[in-house]
């Protein structure tokens, strides 16, 4: 009887530290896994976080003057979205508003060369080389530029600045991040109307927290549009 109940007592504790071995490695699985999570994440580099942010608002400092705080383009960088107030959207293989000899693709591609330019697009820095730069990466226009897009007939507008930099002696380009690693302003040291100075290029923030407000927004755009295109064939009936 005894030597029967050494026998259940011993293999109720062989259950137990079955048991404690099962979960001590689940545990070291999952501690695993998110240091390779982690691992992954600060390997990024900045266009990928970018790309993982997915929805961005970019605004150009000489048309709010124009057109109010609220103006700029919205973009979705994963669905290949996009919208420019008043004026052109993109959804999926539709189009809506200018751009009327373009496919959808191609004017979704048009915009983001001139919105984000080869500088993001192009420019893959490291979260260590944004972090030891305090967040400001400088660089000459000759280490971003898409020298392919030099040969365009109409170069993105980066581009177009440094094919004429003798006349506008573009030297430097700096782009500002946050602590997310993602852009919030292009800046270009040129010479312009207030002589050869630092002049902000554009501006980026991240109002979108997911695909329900971005699309709400664009399907406004693509109505808007949509009525200013009705309104001028009517008056063009009316003559």
């Amino acid at each position: 009887m005894k030597v029967l109940k050494n026998l259940l007592k011993l293999k109720s504790l062989s259950k137990n530290h079955l048991l404690l071995i099962v979960v001590g490695i689940i545990i070291a699985a999952v501690f695993s896994i998110q240091i390779v999570n982690h691992v992954q994440k600060l390997s990024k580099d900045a266009y990928a976080i970018l790309q993982e942010q997915r929805f961005i608002f970019v605004q150009n400092p000489e048309w709010t003057k124009i057109r109010g705080d609220d103006f700029g383009t919205g973009i979705d960088l994963e669905a290949k979205n996009l919208y420019i107030p008043f004026n052109t959207a993109v959804r999926g293989s539709e189009k809506y508003g200018s751009y009327s000899d373009d496919s959808a693709s191609r004017i979704y591609e048009d915009v983001v060369k001139n919105q984000l330019s080869s500088a993001l697009l192009k420019g893959k820095f490291s979260r260590k080389e944004i972090r030891d730069s305090n967040y400001k990466i400088t660089r000459s226009p000759e280490s971003l530029i898409d020298k392919k897009l030099l040969k365009e007939e109409y170069p993105p507008e980066f581009e177009l600045l440094y094919k004429y930099q003798k006349e506008s002696q573009f030297s430097k380009i700096r782009i500002t991040y946050n602590k997310e690693f993602l852009p919030t302003k292009i800046e270009w040291y040129y010479k312009d109307k207030e002589g050869l100075k630092w002049y902000t290029w554009r501006t980026y923030s991240y109002p979108f927290k997911n695909k329900t407000e971005f699309d709400k927004k664009l399907d406004e755009q693509i109505q808007l549009i949509k009525d200013i295109e009705e309104e001028h064939e009517a008056e063009g009936r009316d003559g």
